[in-house]
């Protein structure tokens, strides 16, 4: 992994939109250190913190939607959602991922592993999905979108880009998405407008994907 993919990865983990570059100063195993072991510490944390999110997940099913949502905004943050997530059926955490305001539904994304994101948006209505990843896109977590696109159902996929109608964001998407058989097998499916500028945005990029819109 270069540079600036391990800052790209840092900066996901670490949840933050403040500019990492200075980390390019250090040298490459430098980097390599500082990454494995943030990595490491969340997952010592995590493991410590099982048996609270366990139990956390058993709560929900018992307190309504709209509280969880109030508990969640006020007390809890995202990570600590993500953490419980991992535990509750997909279906009830779609039901509460509705209440939830969209900059915090993506900030869940983020801490969340991608494939528990994955299961859980595949149960949501597409013009929730589509603004949680105009969110994170507006944010440049373009990375994090990749890994989620490369998951969601074609299905799914199709009809929040048919929401998002926004080429750029779509490109940025594909660029970061290594299933590349998958988008392009819902090219066809997608808008004219929403083709040509992905198309103009993953040109920019110089992805020869691009010839595929």
């Amino acid at each position: 992994m270069n540079k600036e993919s391990l800052i790209e990865e840092l900066k996901e983990t670490l949840v933050t939109n403040s500019d990492l570059s200075f980390l390019a100063s250090l040298d490459e195993s430098t980097l390599e250190k500082v990454h494995k072991e943030i990595h490491d510490y969340i997952h010592r944390t995590e493991e410590l913190q099982k048996p609270v999110f366990k139990v956390m997940a058993v709560a929900t099913q018992f307190i309504p939607n709209f509280i969880i949502a109030k508990l969640a905004h006020d007390y809890l943050t995202p990570y600590i959602i993500a953490q419980v997530v991992i535990y509750m059926d997909p279906k009830a955490a779609a039901k509460i991922g509705k209440s939830l305001r969209i900059d915090y539904m993506g900030q869940v994304a983020l801490y969340a592993s991608p494939e528990i994101t994955a299961r859980i948006g595949n149960l949501m209505e597409s013009p929730i999905v589509a603004q949680v990843v105009k969110d994170l896109s507006l944010k440049n977590f373009n990375a994090k979108l990749g890994e989620l696109a490369d998951l969601l159902d074609d299905k799914m996929m199709v009809e929040i880009i048919k929401v998002l109608r926004d080429g750029k964001i779509v490109g940025n998407i594909a660029h970061a998405m290594v299933n590349q058989d998958k988008i392009v097998r819902i090219i066809p499916q997608m808008p004219g407008d929403v083709r040509s500028g992905a198309r103009a945005q993953l040109q920019a990029l110089g992805n020869p994907l691009a010839d595929k819109f």
